[in-house]
C-alpha cells in the first residue's frame, strides 16, 4: 500500500513539473513567434480569430511535441531535487 502512495506522489510531482515546464516554453515560443510574424499578419490583414485559432492551435502541438523529450529529462532532474 505504501508503494502505491509513493508511486502516485512521484507521478503527480513529475507530471506537475513536466506540464509546468512545457507550458512555460510553449508560452515563450508563441510570444516570440507572433512577435516575429506580426508584420506579416498586419500586411496580409489576417483576422485575430484566424491568428489565434488557426495558426496558434497548429503551432502549439508541433512545438510541444518537439520539446517533449528535452522537458522529460529536465522534469526528472527538477522533481528529483
Amino acid at each position: 500500500m505504501k508503494a502505491k502512495i509513493l508511486d502516485l506522489y512521484i507521478i503527480k510531482k513529475f507530471l506537475g513539473t513536466f506540464l509546468f515546464a512545457i507550458g512555460l516554453i510553449i508560452c515563450i515560443a508563441v510570444v516570440f513567434d507572433i512577435s516575429e510574424k506580426v508584420d506579416d499578419f498586419i500586411e496580409r490583414h489576417a483576422p485575430l480569430n484566424a491568428i489565434a485559432f488557426d495558426y496558434s492551435l497548429n503551432f502549439i502541438p508541433y512545438f510541444a511535441n518537439l520539446f517533449s523529450p528535452l522537458f522529460v529529462f529536465i522534469s526528472v532532474i527538477f522533481f528529483h531535487l
